[in-house]
């Protein structure tokens, strides 16, 4: 089995990863787009998904270590909270992700991607509550004992 110590630590370091990715993304975004930053920007949410799924996974493995099965988990109401508030975050990250990948094919044209204010402010306004959230799930972790 893994290492209960390097578990934790990938988890809480995929927490930081994507607080980090996050806010790249919405600095990104609030300078105004061109190429570059478009580019970066894709970059940066390649980074966030991949922090995510790596908190999921993590998660899962650590709840899978400490229950012997799923009822035990549920028993808890901090771990509904958490898985809550994970798929809060996933899911309104689908907005800015799906609209940062539409803007593949116009960077491959060698344009710079138009935005609306509407989809301008929506992301804005999604990365900002979805760094709240996650700084929020990161209170409500419990910190490892080491």
């Amino acid at each position: 089995m893994l290492n209960h110590t390097l578990l934790t630590m990938a988890h809480y370091g995929s927490i930081a990863v994507l607080i980090l990715a996050l806010c790249v993304e919405y600095l990104i975004f609030r300078r105004g787009l061109n190429m570059v930053r478009v580019r970066r920007l894709l970059l940066a949410d390649g980074v966030a998904a991949l922090a995510l799924f790596s908190i999921f996974a993590t998660g899962c493995l650590l709840a899978h270590e400490h229950a012997s099965s799923v009822a035990q988990i549920f028993v808890h109401p901090v771990h509904g909270l958490k898985m809550g508030l994970f798929l809060l975050i996933v899911c309104s990250l689908d907005y800015p992700s799906r609209l940062f990948y539409r803007w593949r094919r116009a960077l491959r044209l060698g344009k710079a991607p138009m935005i609306s204010i509407q989809q301008h402010f929506r992301v804005v306004w999604i990365l900002r509550g979805n760094l709240v959230l996650v700084a929020l799930l990161a209170v409500l972790t419990k910190p490892p004992l080491l």
